[in-house]
């Protein structure tokens, strides 16, 4: 989850992970599929936020708009 008020990144449990300043969002391809996979790469690691789906759903231009929402300011 991202907490752009508080500029950090969070994980499914509310626990911090980074600042926003050092997150990275990225598309990586998967293993075994032709779809690729939207990351968070932090300091602490890479964490995989969605993988796609060729038959049912990719993950579209998320990386680009993550990026985008955490360089605005909020409000």
């Amino acid at each position: 989850m991202l907490d752009r008020q508080r500029r950090i990144f969070l994980d499914g449990a509310g626990q911090i992970v980074a600042p926003l300043e050092h997150v990275r969002f990225e598309r990586r391809m998967q293993m075994t599929s032709s779809s690729p996979k939207l990351v968070a790469v932090t300091p602490a690691g890479i964490r995989v936020l969605k993988r796609g789906n060729p038959f049912g759903g990719g993950i579209g231009d998320m990386d680009a708009v993550l990026s985008t929402a955490i360089l605005r300011p909020p409000g």
